[in-house]
Parts: structure tokens; sequence; C-alpha cells
């Protein structure tokens, strides 16, 4: 800013970035004068004005809105189809991700879990989009037989930074049977 006379003014624009280490939530954008101090002033409380509106700080979300059930068995080394539904419930468009499968004894992802062969790229999601897609996936020769669910993870692999990291998977409500 520009040295002022007495009763002048100065004005501007600036484009402002957000840090990411931001908390998401709502906020008003101040604009302060002499920020930093650098000026001696007879007041120095009046140096600030808030905006009129707010700016909402979010992300998108990533979730898996649906998820068919896996057949009743499958044979160790075997393909079968999964068909999901990935949905953005965030405050903010999704770039492209990649939703992945897992077997899993329980229905919470966990690193016990098998990775199944196969994905499905999901494209760029706008605010309350959704993508469905079916993708085939393969039983690793080296699963052990038993029931397992069917998980299936959007943006597995955290392409996006989310609104919330932790509700990307969805279980399969009936279990699969990997028989030899």
């Amino acid at each position: 800013m520009p040295a002022l006379a007495a009763g002048a003014s100065s004005t501007g624009s600036v484009t402002v970035t957000v840090p990411v280490t931001t908390p998401l939530g709502t906020y008003f954008l101040l604009a302060c004068a002499d920020d930093l101090g650098v000026v001696t002033e007879q007041n120095e409380a009046n140096n600030c004005q808030a905006g009129t509106t707010t700016v909402l700080v979010g992300r998108p979300d990533l979730v898996e809105t649906t998820l068919i059930n896996p057949p009743a068995t499958a044979v160790r080394g075997s393909s079968f189809r999964a068909n999901d539904t990935a949905a953005n419930v965030g405050s903010f468009g999704a770039a492209a991700s990649t939703t992945r499968y897992y077997l899993s004894l329980d229905t919470v992802k966990d690193a016990v879990d098998r990775l199944l062969t196969g994905t499905r790229p999901v494209p760029a999601l706008a605010v309350g989009a959704t993508s469905n897609g079916t993708v085939t996936v393969m039983v690793p020769s080296t699963t052990p037989l038993g029931a397992y669910f069917l998980l299936a993870c959007a943006d597995d692999m955290k392409a996006v930074a989310e609104q919330n990291e932790n509700n990307n998977c969805r279980a399969s409500t009936t279990q699969v049977q990997i028989v030899p």
C-alpha cells in the first residue's frame, strides 16, 4: 500500500489462498490495514473491516452409497462382477479418483483385508453427483477359505483431499464364501 496523506484512501484487489491447514467451516473475510503495525497510529484498534458475506472452507467427500452383494460362492483365483455407486457428499467438487475392492472378514476396512484385482475409475464429481459402474474383480488364489464381506472403497488411493477420509468404504450386506 502506498503512503497516504490525511483523509486519503487506497483501493485494490488481491487473490488470496486459504491455507490447507485451515479448519473446515464458515468464515468472514477480514481486510486489515497496517496489519503488521508498521505505522504508528492514533487508533490501532480500528484497522480491520469484515466482509458482509461468509466464505465456506470445505472439501469434497467421496462415499459409496450402494454396493450390489457378491455371489454366494467364489473359487480362489476366479472372478466376479462388482457394482457400486460412488457419490460426492461434500461441499466442493471432487477430482477423478479410483474405487478399489476388498474381501473382509468384517464390515470395516483394515490391514488384514484382501485387495481384489480390479479397480473402477470414477470421473470428477460435482457436489451431489454420483458415478455408478461395474467392474470384474479377481479373488487372489492365496485367499484363505471362508466367508467374506465385499468392500467397495471410494478414492481408495487418496487422490482427493476429503472432508472425511474415514467414510469411503461400504460393505456388502451378504457374504461370499471362498471355496477351493
